[in-house]
């Protein structure tokens, strides 16, 4: 991690530690002593605007690419400020630079895993011969996130999107009041209220499926991720 500081009246480098220079790998010598210039050096082209444009605010945290001068590239995180502000303008401005490679790398591996992962899983679900569907959990209720093609099919669907904004209308009006049994039935926001409770629950269930009558076993799963709740949702004939 290294600290600079700029005088923006000229562009001109006030101070800036030793381990900045380390961090970067250049020397003033090589980059210059302005901030400008170290952008127009070693900054990767496509981040140079949004590093150019970040100190318009008073506070700013920007990650960015430079090269190195082996041809390779890495990660930079700048958190920068405004010193010294007269008529709403700083006369200078200060960051911290510190290297995030492994950071934004590791990251970029986990991307391409959840992506490889998504693009599995779709797959299996198009093939299953059982109902599948991945919803997300909100607080304003659920977002279908994907559903099979057999799930597609039995519900009469006529595509994915007429799915997802539709399947909980369509759920509730083919649950009918009591089962064949006489026992009250169940609501669908009952059964996922009680997956959030438990984790899992798996039941049978009567339904009336575009006025066709059906029996279905179902396990619903709660899935709980860093920033959101999932349930994923299996059905299959009795």
């Amino acid at each position: 991690m290294g600290w600079w500081e700029i005088n923006t009246a000229d562009d001109s480098l006030i101070a800036a530690s030793d381990s900045f220079w380390n961090t970067i790998d250049y020397t003033e010598k090589e980059i210059g002593s302005k901030r400008s210039g170290w952008i127009a050096a070693i900054v990767w082209p496509e981040d140079q605007e949004k590093l150019k444009e970040i100190v318009n605010s008073d506070i700013w945290e920007v990650d960015f690419r430079i090269k190195q001068k082996d041809g390779s590239s890495i990660w930079l995180r700048e958190t920068g400020r405004w010193l010294e502000i007269e008529n709403g303008k700083p006369k200078r401005i200060s960051g911290v630079v510190k290297n995030v490679t492994i950071e934004k790398r590791s990251f970029e591996r986990m991307e391409s895993r959840e992506r490889e992962s998504a693009m599995l899983a779709k797959e299996s679900m198009d093939l299953c011969p059982i109902v599948m569907a991945l919803f997300e959990v909100k607080s304003t209720g659920l977002k279908l996130l994907e559903m099979n093609e057999v799930g597609i099919k039995l519900w009469q669907f006529t595509s994915y999107q007429n799915a997802a904004e539709n399947i909980i209308r369509v759920v509730s009006e083919s649950i009918p009041p009591y089962q064949p049994n006489g026992s009250k039935s169940v609501t669908f926001s009952e059964r996922i209220a009680d997956v959030m409770m438990y984790g899992s629950i798996e039941f049978e269930t009567f339904l009336t499926i575009r006025g066709k009558d059906t029996y279905l076993k179902i396990h619903i799963k709660k899935i709980d991720l860093p920033n959101k709740t999932l349930a994923i949702v299996y059905m299959m004939p009795k």
